[in-house]
């Protein structure tokens, strides 16, 4: 309730000050009226401004305007003045004398004022902000991959060699022929068996020993 009687207060003495300064902005022109006539005859006022007439004759003058009023009756020296409120020509005459006497007053509409312009706020520029970099993720090296040890190959033991088995040479008794008969068989026979039989035993023991070696 506060609030709206402090609006309607300063709204009431808003309109008393333009009330105000259009009445102190009101001109005011003066026509004399002299010799019988209106000096000068013909005036251009703004809307809300007045007219003011002074009698400087000795005969009593007044004046009548058309669709505005009329002055009462001016003796010499006296004043009398109308306020013109709409805009256009309106023509006066003396209300005593009539048309004999003549004027008009020329009222233009009042100017239309300017708007004042009302500044364009100005927009508050954002702050720019940076543009966030992404850091530069290195890349993860890529582990080499472990040297296979390649396997040596185990050398190879020879196997060893069997050992030969001599040959042992079994020498076979060529039969011979028979020998001719000696005159003494009975003595020879028995000799040759001996030494053959030495000579195979010879060789199977050379034989045993060359197999044990």
């Amino acid at each position: 309730m506060k609030e709206r009687a402090a609006r309607l207060a300063a709204l009431a003495g808003l309109l008393i000050f333009i009330a105000l300064a259009s009445t102190a902005a009101a001109a005011t022109t003066a026509v004399n009226i002299q010799g019988f006539a209106f000096v000068p005859p013909s005036v251009t006022i703004n809307v809300g401004d007045t007219v003011n007439w002074t009698n400087k004759d000795a005969a009593a003058h007044s004046v009548v305007a058309s669709g505005v009023g009329q002055t009462p009756v001016l003796t010499q020296n006296q004043s009398g003045g109308l306020a013109f409120n709409a805009a256009g020509t309106f023509s006066y005459v003396c209300g005593i004398h009539g048309a004999a006497m003549m004027g008009t007053v020329i009222v233009r509409a009042a100017a239309t004022p300017v708007p004042t312009p009302v500044p364009t706020p100005v927009p508050t520029a954002r702050p720019t902000v940076a543009p966030t970099v992404a850091p530069t993720v290195e890349p993860a090296p890529t582990p080499s991959p472990a040297p296979t040890a390649t396997p040596s190959p185990a050398p190879t033991t020879a196997a060893p060699s069997a050992t030969p088995t001599p040959t042992v040479a079994v020498i076979v008794p060529t039969q011979q022929p028979p020998a001719p008969a000696a005159a003494n068989d009975g003595v020879a026979s028995p000799l040759l068996i001996a030494g053959a039989g030495i000579v195979v035993i010879g060789l199977v023991a050379f034989a045993l020993t060359r197999i044990r070696r």
